[in-house]
């Protein structure tokens, strides 16, 4: 039994390896070797050259629960991500643009479970009244933050760390708090 376990969990490891190799390899990306990457297919992820993915990152762009809509994840050429982010491009696109700055402990959310009281919460589709992340050129996600479903960041604009963003971002403000709101503009 026990070296059955052993054998599924070096099995999975070297399955996930190659994925990654394949990932960096196919978009001229890094990508550290403790990233969790999952896909259904890997057509739905694009990354841009040039991007770094750090350490123990888990990134999901999955399509279960979903009505039949393809999530995607896109990100763009020379972003980089710190350590320990969770991306959840399943039920809902993310989609990331150029040279942007992902800091540690960041949640990214593409979409949330539906919520009909007759079902199990566990049991529901994904909610597709609200979902999908966009976030434009240049921006600047703050440790800790979360971008829930249906937010819009534009370009340039700053996520303070511990942030909490459940509204759209304009472009080149600075924005902070749970939830998050205006500080000033990026002059």
């Amino acid at each position: 039994m026990f070296i059955t376990n052993l054998l599924h969990q070096y099995l999975s490891h070297f399955k996930m390896q190659c994925r990654l190799a394949h990932l960096s390899s196919r978009f001229k990306c890094y990508i550290h070797h403790s990233t969790g990457f999952y896909y259904d297919d890997v057509n739905d992820v694009q990354i841009g050259a040039g991007c770094s993915i750090g350490i123990n990152n888990v990134i999901f762009c999955t399509n279960e629960q979903t009505k039949g809509k393809r999530a995607k994840l896109i990100i763009g050429d020379g972003t980089s991500f710190g350590e320990m982010n969770s991306i959840r491009a399943s039920g809902g696109d993310i989609i990331i643009g150029k040279k942007c700055l992902i800091s540690q402990f960041v949640n990214i959310v593409g979409s949330n479970h539906a919520i009909n009281p007759n079902e199990n919460i566990k049991d529901q589709l994904w909610d597709d009244t609200k979902t999908g992340v966009t976030i434009g050129d240049d921006v600047w996600i703050g440790s800790g933050c979360t971008i829930l479903p249906g937010v819009t960041i534009e370009r340039g604009a700053i996520i303070a760390a511990g942030s909490v963003v459940t509204k759209d971002v304009k472009a080149f403000t600075i924005v902070g708090g749970v939830p998050a709101a205006f500080i000033k503009n990026r002059v």
